[in-house]
């Protein structure tokens, strides 16, 4: 739990693992007129509008990642990863933030996604990103050439907030 108003930052779904963070805001208690008892606040479920479908899977390999020589000690190799925020539309039902982050980071690599370096913490990837629209984001994975050899095990978890 991030605080006394936050969601759990982990759901599962079938599809994979993804992250969905939602800020609630409740009304501050009040007093009725039958004595010192104070106000119900219901808290809706979670909706499938902010939920995050990965149209070509949520795993994405990165293949065999082989350094080619040359000055530079890195090999850099990226992907494509196309989603959604919500239920597919024509036409946005709204904007929302999107931020990324990596769950389980591995030290022989640095993951990128749309240029922003990840790490434990969540970083803002779009702004304003459209609910209902698919969006297209470049995941880069860059391995030093000292970097033991061996799969990588790096996770990148998704939040989204609405606007």
């Amino acid at each position: 739990m991030q605080g006394p108003a936050m969601l759990p930052r982990s759901l599962f779904r079938a599809a994979g693992v993804f992250t969905v963070m939602l800020s609630l805001s409740l009304l501050p208690a009040a007093r009725l007129d039958g004595g010192d008892r104070r106000r119900a606040v219901a808290v809706s479920p979670l909706s499938s509008d902010l939920s995050i479908t990965f149209l070509e899977g949520p795993v994405v390999d990165a293949g065999v990642i082989v350094w080619r020589g040359g000055k530079r000690r890195t090999t850099v190799t990226a992907r494509t990863v196309t989603m959604r925020i919500g239920r597919a539309s024509r036409e946005a039902r709204g904007t929302a933030t999107l931020r990324a982050f990596l769950e389980t980071p591995d030290p022989r690599a640095a993951v990128r996604v749309d240029g922003i370096l990840l790490g434990a913490a969540p970083r803002v990837i779009q702004r304003h990103a459209p609910v209902g629209i698919a969006t297209t984001h470049r995941i880069e994975i860059e391995v030093p050439v000292s970097a033991s050899e061996g799969p990588l095990a790096a996770s990148i978890g998704w939040e989204v907030t609405t606007d």
